[in-house]
Order: C-alpha cells, then sequence, then structure tokens
C-alpha cells in the first residue's frame, strides 16, 4: 500500500506547541494518502502554512481497504462528490466545492470542504452535547466560527420534515453494499430515494436526517441555503484521529452568529 505524504510545503513540526498536535502528523494510517500544501491557519499565535484539502485525508485506495479494514466502532472517513441542481442559487460563485469529505467516529462526525483550496469550511457534529459548530478557515483572511442555537438546530431539523422507509434494493457505492431508502419529505410533499450502508451508524444530527442514523453514501441535503446532490467515492472503515473532530479548540477565529457567518460567505471574494 502507497504511504502517507506530504507536499513540500515547508512544514515546520517543532512549531507545534501542543504534543497531540504533532503526534496526530506522525500517526497517520499508511492506508491513506494526505494532501498539506499552502494556506494559513493560526493555532495559539502561530501561523502554519498548510493548505486545507489538508487535513482532508484523501485516499489512495477505495474499495480494497474499505472490504479489508472495518472500523469496530462505528468510524472512519468518506468523500463524496458534490453536484448542484442547474437552477442552484450560487452557481456563479467561483469557490462552490466540488467535494467533501466526512470523518466520523461514535456518535460524533465532522465534514471537511474546500473550495478551490483556498476556503475552508468544517462542520462539527457532537452529537452526545447537541452542539453543532462550522468552522470558515480562510487562507487569504480572517477564519470565523459559530455555534447553532437550539431554536436553529430544531428547524433545521424538522424543516423539511422526513421519514424514511428502508429497503432491501441494493447497489455497491465506493465499494460498500448499500441499500435504497425511500424518504418522504411531509413538509413539501414529495419522495426522493437515497442510499445508505446500514451496517454502520452515523448520527447527522441539525438535519433532516437526524432520525436515519446510517451511514449515507448517495443523498441530497441542503446546507445554508446550497442545495447539493453527494454520492460517496471513497470508503474507509479504518480507526480515525479525534483531532479531527474537536478542531474548534485548535484555531483561532472570530467568533460569530449564525447572520453574520452566513454574510460572510456571501461577501467571500478571490484575492486579486
Amino acid at each position: 500500500m502507497p504511504g502517507c505524504y506530504f507536499s513540500n510545503s515547508g512544514i515546520d513540526l517543532s512549531i507545534f506547541k501542543m504534543k497531540e498536535l504533532r503526534s496526530f502528523f506522525y500517526k497517520i494510517p499508511i492506508s491513506m494518502t494526505c494532501r498539506l500544501s499552502t494556506g494559513n491557519i493560526r493555532l495559539n499565535n502561530y501561523f502554519i502554512p498548510i493548505q486545507i484539502s489538508i487535513i482532508l485525508l484523501l485516499f489512495s485506495s477505495g474499495c480494497k481497504n474499505t472490504c479489508q479494514q472495518k472500523a469496530e466502532n462505528g468510524e472512519g472517513y468518506i468523500t463524496y462528490k458534490i453536484s448542484y441542481a442547474e437552477d442552484n442559487p450560487y452557481k456563479n460563485n467561483r469557490f462552490l466545492p466540488g467535494e467533501t469529505t466526512l470523518v466520523f467516529k461514535g456518535i460524533k462526525a465532522s465534514f471537511f470542504t474546500s473550495g478551490m483550496g483556498i476556503i475552508h469550511m468544517v462542520n462539527l457534529l457532537d452529537n452526545e452535547h447537541k452542539k453543532y459548530t462550522s468552522l470558515l478557515i480562510n487562507s487569504f483572511g480572517d477564519n470565523y466560527a459559530f455555534t447553532e442555537v437550539p431554536e436553529d438546530i430544531i428547524k433545521q431539523e424538522n424543516d423539511p420534515k422526513y421519514t424514511f422507509e428502508l429497503t432491501e434494493e441494493k447497489k455497491i457505492i465506493a465499494g460498500l453494499v448499500c441499500n435504497k431508502a425511500i424518504v418522504k419529505d411531509i413538509t413539501n410533499k414529495s419522495k426522493f430515494d437515497i442510499y445508505c450502508y446500514k451496517k454502520m451508524k452515523v448520527i447527522l444530527g441539525s438535519s433532516p436526517y437526524k432520525d436515519f442514523n446510517y451511514l449515507l453514501m448517495e443523498y441530497k441535503d441542503t446546507r445554508f441555503g446550497l442545495p447539493m446532490q453527494l454520492l460517496a467515492t471513497k470508503a474507509n472503515l479504518s480507526p480515525v484521529d479525534t483531532i479531527l473532530l474537536n478542531l474548534e479548540e485548535r484555531g483561532e477565529y472570530n467568533w460569530v452568529d449564525r447572520k453574520t457567518f452566513l454574510s460572510v460567505i456571501n461577501h467571500l471574494k478571490f484575492p486579486g
């Protein structure tokens, strides 16, 4: 299997004051390929050149690793291709991402998404404490963060309101045998199909899928007003590093409310 590589980006691990972060870089499983290059994240007043296609652990092999390595406690990495409808309200936005990576372990999960390798979004889902935090990491500007308030969580979990019917119809996605489920959108009086890996449970709180709790492999979702279709392309059900589930503790952010955070996203501009 290929090893883990870092691009020559001038990363000096000695600037990491936190021992656990240094350990993270050294302990990445060799079954994955990691890409780190340039961009700036502030960590304890140090600037670290790092391109967060980053922490998006991109995997060098899909089905082979997945079929041979099953995480016992429900953990792993899933990379999704993102597609958009023609009537997407943000279709002229240059920062629209083409993929996102889900990292999950137990009842915690994180999504890592990058736009043009410059703007990076991290969504942290702490279902145990009902805490849902979004981080915006800008290689050429300030970093922002916000945590959902209870009333917004309730709205996102119930508007639209979904019910689910799991079927025995199957297809293989990213090397996993997945079951089709029929989603009934009670709010909009419609229905659509999704596919999940029912041997693995993942909780996606603060979303209409909060009660489904299977590992979603093909589905649609709307985040920050952006409708998306997601299809898993790579799966690795091997142990994850919990640093990836607690990144709000690892950097400097301007903490704002949801409205301000969305305004920052809507006014992002490409440098130069």
